[in-house]
């Protein structure tokens, strides 16, 4: 039987979030939900975290199918405000409470780029623990430069569920 993969999904709702990058961010969250659905291939588990100055972990990891998982999505989509500082190293330290130790990881990070704590820390701690790790840049100019510390960034803008699909078989 094929390893679980273990999918985290990382929502930026910094103050740096406001008006365009949060409708993006909800776009972009939304296509990615159309993938989960369409996905046939071995058993993914997500949860979600929404960061601003803290951390919050919105959904436990749990099957991607579950209603359950997609109506929390849903609520925290429609209720996320921006408030707050970028503190993605908070968020990337408390993921690495989460993950399952040994567990096939991928990341999936929804922001602008305007990260304001020790994030680089945080990463290469936890880079080795992830099989892939996936930026998607929201707003009118996100800051690529920072974002792409990850192995690919994405563009809300040219999001599809096929494409999204390709980087689930690309974690493997």
């Amino acid at each position: 039987m094929a390893e679980t993969l273990c999918v985290y999904i990382l929502l930026d709702h910094s103050a740096s979030m406001s008006g365009t990058a949060l409708e993006s961010l909800r776009q972009g969250v939304q296509v990615l939900l159309s993938a989960f659905e369409s996905y046939s291939g071995r058993l993914i588990k997500a949860a979600v975290l929404a960061y601003e100055s803290m951390p919050t972990v919105v959904t436990p990891l749990q099957a991607i199918h579950s209603e359950l998982f997609h109506a929390d999505v849903n609520l925290i989509l429609a209720t996320l405000e921006p408030v707050g500082a970028s503190n993605l190293g908070k968020a990337l330290r408390r993921l690495a409470v989460e993950l399952p130790q040994g567990a096939s990881a991928a990341l999936y990070l929804f922001s602008d780029g305007g990260f304001t704590d020790d994030w680089q820390e945080a990463l290469a701690e936890l880079r080795p623990r992830l099989k892939r790790f996936y930026a998607v840049a929201c707003g009118i100019a996100p800051d690529r430069a920072t974002l792409s510390a990850a192995d690919q960034v994405l563009s809300v803008g040219s999001l599809t569920t096929d494409s999204l699909l390709a980087t689930l078989r690309v974690a493997k």
